[in-house]
């Protein structure tokens, strides 16, 4: 039973072929295409040049074979496939304008035609497909045919055609393997990539939960509590007492909604343990560039402002951050001097961490595979905060955050 897809695939090859406008180049660079398409054109001339010194007949047929040597390699530049039609007329019109050629070296087309036909049958292969070559191949061997003398020439022709383009192909076959691999290798960084950022989403949504956790069972023993706590007491400071304790109530509400949508934000991953220990806030800060101290780097710390306003979660995302900038500047710029400058305002939290370049040559040893700047911005996005984290002029580093807050010390929307 005849294959209808396969004949079709071969006979849109044939039109392709024989009636398309221009088959696709290879990918270079414009560098390369230019040196490409100089070369082909130099070939072109030179093959022009040897049927112009050894075909002896009048000036027209003469002109006429000089140009229908040099003009496929002309077209072959933009479109091998164009540059392969001409050459089907230069292999049926060259032997009746050259009729005694073929006494004189054994084939009926002119040395420099025949070295511009191998040169057109290498770019045809090298940017077509296999079924236009097959097509390619067999149109040109029926249109050269009628002119061989017997099955030797025959032979010889389907020899070095077929080497011609089998060569191309081979080229193109190997640049597609290249290509291909090359876009392997970008998708295997993007799910790396990828797989990196949904770690470090997990690891905050964890975090995130804790700390909402906390909010909500405060709240429940407060309100579970209040009956308890205020029934000694006499009315008119009972109602105070209890105005008192439903605003507290409300600001522990709002600021357990506020890590609520930030947990909704990102990924929260099944497999995890509660954790038992308090998270970390901007208290800790002073831990960290004590450790950072005590490991043999030099650190000044720089703290402003009151941040008992911070909110918990707030807090904990800007140790974190803290957290991995320090270690950022241990691992890669040994031996350089730290600064780190944590300020609290009314409306924001800023944060300035620097190092500066390294002492001595830089170090080779390690792996670029690290995702720290990665949980930086997640944090940082999670935070609706700006986030700014580059190299300076002098070959240091500069991490600035600044986290934006409403009156009420939650971060604005």
């Amino acid at each position: 039973m005849i294959d209808r897809r396969r004949l079709r695939v071969w006979w849109d090859a044939l039109r392709y072929t024989a009636f398309a406008g221009t088959d696709a180049p290879p990918k270079r660079s414009a560098g390369l295409n230019w040196l490409r398409g100089l070369a082909i054109v130099g070939c072109g001339l030179w093959a022009a040049f040897v049927t112009f010194s050894t075909v002896s007949v009048p000036p027209p047929a003469k002109t006429f074979n000089v140009l229908v040597t040099v003009l496929p390699c002309l077209l072959a530049v933009r479109s091998p496939l164009w540059g392969w039609r001409t050459l089907i007329v230069g292999i049926v019109s060259t032997p009746l304008t050259l009729p005694g050629i073929a006494a004189s070296w054994g084939w009926p087309w002119a040395p420099g035609f025949a070295l511009t036909a191998a040169l057109v049958f290498y770019l045809v292969g090298e940017s077509n497909d296999q079924p236009e070559l097959a097509w390619a191949g067999l149109i040109s061997f029926c249109a050269a045919t009628p002119f061989l003398s017997d099955w030797r020439d025959a032979a010889l022709l389907v020899l070095l055609g077929g080497i011609a383009f089998f060569l191309g192909n081979t080229v193109r076959q190997r640049r597609l393997a290249e290509e291909e691999r090359a876009a392997h290798q970008e998708r295997r960084l993007a799910e790396e990539m990828r797989a990196a950022l949904l770690e470090e989403r997990a690891g905050i949504a964890r975090e995130l939960h804790d700390v909402v956790a906390h909010h909500m069972s405060v709240l429940a023993l407060r309100a579970d509590s209040a009956r308890f706590r205020f029934a000694d007491q006499d009315k008119a400071d009972r109602e105070a007492e209890i105005w008192r304790e439903f605003a507290d109530l409300a600001g522990t509400a709002r600021e357990g909604l506020t890590e609520l949508r930030r947990l909704l934000g990102v990924l929260r991953s099944e497999e995890h343990a509660v954790a038992l220990t308090p998270q970390p806030g901007l208290g800790k800060v002073a831990e960290l560039v004590e450790g950072v101290k005590a490991a043999g780097t030099p650190c000044d710390l720089e703290v402003r402002g009151d941040f008992d306003h911070v909110p918990v979660g707030v807090a904990l995302s800007v140790f974190r951050i803290v957290q991995e900038a320090l270690s950022n500047a241990i691992q890669h710029a040994p031996g350089s001097a730290v600064s780190v400058e944590l300020v609290s305002a009314s409306d924001s939290v800023r944060l300035l961490i620097e190092n500066g370049p390294v002492d001595g040559p830089k170090r080779t040893d390690q792996a670029g595979g690290g995702h720290g700047l990665v949980g930086m911005r997640e944090r940082a996005a999670m935070l609706a905060a700006d986030l700014e984290a580059g190299e300076r002029p002098d070959g240091g580093f500069r991490v600035a955050l600044t986290v934006p807050l409403d009156r009420e010390g939650c971060p604005q929307p």
